[in-house]
């Protein structure tokens, strides 16, 4: 009986045990979504120049994350601002924080001033990700720039490229891009596109882009600049009051403050006339890219009617084809019956 008893008691105890670890389990792969976390977010700014390259200059534009194909998606927005004649290209691979693990970063798609990399086989648990990014410049530019070096210097003067190891050159220059979970954005149906449907992506950011950064200059910036016109105004009426209570050499002072105002104004007021000039600038340039979106979708739209009209073509070429089959069947058909009415009166003679 005790021996029973015993028993009741492991399996009882085996049982909780195997719940309290199912528990932990389940505590320890949903804690991301659940629990708060307050270790400092470990995030590239977005929308801000990223320095550490020579020759370009990155912006981070965006970043997300399918857990259901474990893809991540970075679009980085480039621009060429060193002194090289040829643009440097552009290697990648992605590591998650403190470990050694490489994850496969490819350029998926890439235009004149912007790139998307996906980085594959990132699992749900990541916390920290870095994306490396490497600059590589044309070799024959910097073997010419290691000659220059060597000429200056007083030295050899007949250096060829044959002379000049991989060694004397400068490495590829790298710079790190962070995503912390908290900040990637998660798109379960994020997939690898087309060309023109990253295309598309892009032109319809730069638009909203575009269209926030005017938003900013008129219901923000304008509006300061005036309050600040109407405040300096009233400080100055303010100074022109109080000189008629002052002594020279005080009001010799109110006239170099008024002065001071006076220049502010000025200067708030060229200000905002800057300030509409660039709303006109990129009102233009929303108008370009909508005039850019509307020519890839009709693009779209000849190519799906150029398909419809293929298909037409093929069909009525198909039906044609079958109506003079059918023709000749019934052709057939007919000469075989005439053969065989031939036929049977002669038979009848016979007999």
């Amino acid at each position: 009986m005790k021996t029973k008893l015993n028993r009741g008691r492991e399996n009882k105890t085996y049982i909780s045990l195997l719940l309290l670890a199912g528990l932990a389990f389940g505590v320890f792969f949903t804690s991301k979504t659940w629990m708060y976390d307050d270790s400092a977010i470990a995030q590239t700014s977005f929308n801000e120049s990223i320095g550490g390259l020579s020759q370009t200059t990155l912006t981070l534009r965006d970043w997300e994350y399918n857990p259901k194909n474990e893809l991540m998606e970075v679009t980085l927005e480039r621009h060429h601002t060193g002194t090289d004649a040829v643009e440097p290209t552009f290697s990648f691979y992605a590591k998650e924080q403190n470990e050694s693990q490489q994850y496969n970063a490819e350029l998926v798609y890439q235009s004149d001033n912007n790139m998307v990399v996906q980085i594959e086989g990132v699992p749900e648990s990541f916390q920290v990700i870095g994306l490396f990014v490497t600059e590589h410049r044309d070799q024959n530019i910097l073997k010419q720039e290691y000659k220059k070096q060597i000429e200056n210097k007083g030295g050899e003067t007949t250096v060829t490229d044959q002379d000049i190891r991989e060694s004397d050159l400068p490495g590829p220059e790298q710079v790190i891009i962070v995503g912390d979970y908290r900040k990637i954005d998660t798109n379960k149906s994020l997939v690898t596109k087309t060309d023109k449907g990253y295309k598309k992506e892009n032109i319809i950011a730069d638009m909203e882009r575009t269209k926030q950064e005017i938003t900013t200059i008129i219901e923000e910036d304008i509006p300061f600049q005036e309050d600040l016109i109407t405040t300096l105004k009233k400080e100055k009426e303010s100074l022109k009051q109080d000189m008629a209570f002052e002594t020279k050499e005080e009001q010799a002072d109110t006239k170099r403050e008024i002065e001071q105002k006076d220049k502010a104004i000025d200067d708030a007021k060229n200000e905002i006339e800057k300030l509409k000039n660039k709303v006109k600038e990129l009102r233009d340039k929303y108008q370009n890219r909508e005039e850019k979106l509307n020519a890839l979708t009709q693009n779209k739209d000849a190519n799906k009617q150029q398909e419809h009209d293929k298909a037409d073509a093929d069909k009525a070429t198909n039906d044609e084809q079958a109506a003079n089959k059918n023709r000749q069947d019934k052709s057939h058909d007919r000469t075989n019956k005439s053969s065989n009415n031939k036929e049977k009166p002669d038979k009848k003679n016979d007999h």
